[in-house]
């Protein structure tokens, strides 16, 4: 009994990248068309927003998946692609906020707008830094630890209180609006476990192998999948919400 369901576990280990992967890319699809269709109305760029963070998580599925298949991570062999992954999902992060701002209808103040210009710009130079002076190679412990408490957790805290604001709209389905809050809070809640669990592990490794404590971490990559799945049951509630604002009358 007990090994029928350690090998049960281990399928849905496998399968579940796979079917982030399929979601993320049908997802992207989805919102690019919408975007598409309603591209000269003012709240369609959340739909690209939406379209291009989701675009750009589900490629960190490859090592989840070649880890479920048995395949062993050799991290020199990926260490362009592990230290992409810092500014991709930054930006990442910062298009599901501007999605949910454009959604909403939120105005973003000037002042605001400063802050988040000078942010984007610390974390562009933060990492191009990285890029040229080390050539995609993480030697030190600052990218992994500079990118997670300077940039990752404070744009997730600033999601999660984006969305909070959600419920003292007015005229919104607040079923539809409890749902899709709950899939980009969800993914918020992970992802801030995944950046405290990288924050108090990395300093076990050198800095060169820092991704060792991941590769050899389940909990990592599960969550990282369940982050996409979160994002696109999210995306989908929310942009059912507002839409039947929008054109429930048109």
């Amino acid at each position: 009994m007990g090994d029928a369901f350690f090998h049960y576990m281990e399928i849905v280990f496998i399968l579940l990248p796979f079917l982030a992967l399929a979601l993320g890319v049908i997802s992207s699809i989805y919102f690019l068309v919408w975007w598409w269709r309603h591209r000269h109305e003012r709240h369609a760029r959340a739909y690209i927003h939406w379209s291009l963070s989701l675009f750009l998580f589900y490629w960190f599925q490859v090592p989840a998946i070649l880890i479920g298949l048995g395949r062993a991570i050799i991290v020199t062999d990926f260490n362009l692609f592990f230290a992409l992954t810092f500014p991709i999902t930054f930006l990442a992060l910062m298009f599901i906020y501007l999605g949910v701002v454009r959604m909403s209808g939120f105005k973003i103040s000037k002042s605001k707008k400063t802050v988040l210009a000078i942010w984007f710009v610390a974390a562009t130079a933060f990492f191009a830094y990285q890029f040229i002076w080390h050539k995609g190679i993480i030697q030190t412990y600052i990218l992994p630890l500079g990118g997670n408490i300077v940039f990752y957790i404070p744009m997730r805290i600033l999601i999660v209180l984006t969305v909070f604001r959600l419920f003292f709209q007015k005229d919104i389905k607040k079923t539809l609006l409890f749902f899709g809050s709950l899939g980009i809070i969800g993914e918020s809640v992970l992802g801030l476990a995944r950046n405290v669990f990288i924050i108090v592990n990395v300093l076990k490794y050198p800095p060169q192998a820092w991704y060792t404590v991941i590769a050899g971490s389940k909990f990592f990559f599960v969550t990282q999948t369940m982050s996409i799945l979160f994002l696109v049951f999210g995306f989908y509630f929310l942009h059912r919400a507002y839409h039947k604002v929008r054109y429930s009358t048109k």
